[in-house]
């Protein structure tokens, strides 16, 4: 078992270091505030708070993981226009279509299910002269430790699946998974399902739950099918 909290934050810092800019300048990230005041940058990019959730089973070691990317401007007059411009440059480079995100792959862990939760605004005055503008957006990832020297191959596709995707209670039909290979993240319980016990394939293509109790008639669930 490892610590996952240093590769994570590696991951979101190696693809936005250097990608980011305003007005032509460059938009520095770091985890290192003080190295961004030093900087003497008006515009940045903190890599901030962190949380952690601990989602193991018997069989693999894993983790809700949360990250808050603090965009912060500081101006006479800052604006929340100056900061929404660079969350807008995260967003697309982070989850650049549905289903689908940029992180750089981290040897030792797999990050999959990667989605925004909160997202606020925070304005404050410093002296008589300066304002402050941050945009804190907080990034929720699934994390799995492969614990091998090389990062785990990428999925070829991800895609959610919702109650009223399912043909029966416990059913869900789709021609075009026959015969591929698969994992099922049920993001209700923020966790992948073990197969055999808690879902089964279906030889037509998609899967069955098998969980007690488990109507999707009844009840609003959300899973994402990780296509390997």
């Amino acid at each position: 078992m490892i610590d996952v909290k240093s590769l994570v934050r590696k991951a979101y810092y190696e693809l936005l270091n250097g990608s980011l800019s305003f007005n032509g300048v460059n938009v520095p990230v770091s985890d290192d505030l003080k190295k961004l005041q030093d900087s003497g940058a008006n515009i940045y990019v903190l890599l901030s708070n962190q949380t952690s959730s601990n989602l193991d089973t018997m069989q693999t070691w894993d983790s809700q993981e949360t990250i808050v990317l603090d965009i912060v401007h500081k101006a006479a007059r800052s604006n929340k226009q100056t900061v929404d411009n660079i969350a807008n440059q995260i967003f697309g480079l982070i989850l650049p279509s549905p289903g689908v995100d940029s992180l750089i792959r981290q040897t030792g862990i797999h990050i999959n299910c990667v989605n925004v939760g909160q997202d606020e605004y925070l304005t404050l005055t410093l002296g008589q002269s300066l304002t402050m503008t941050r945009r804190l957006i907080t990034f929720r990832q699934h994390v799995r430790q492969t614990l091998d020297n090389t990062p785990m191959p990428g999925l070829k596709k991800i895609f959610p699946i919702g109650s009223s995707d399912f043909s029966t209670a416990t059913d869900y039909d789709n021609i075009d998974l026959a015969g591929k290979t698969f994992q099922l993240f049920f993001n209700d319980v923020g966790r992948f399902l073990d197969f055999g016990t808690e879902w089964e394939y279906k030889t037509t293509g998609g899967f069955k739950i098998l969980l007690p109790d488990f109507d999707a008639t009844l009840n609003i669930y959300e899973f994402y099918v990780l296509l390997s």
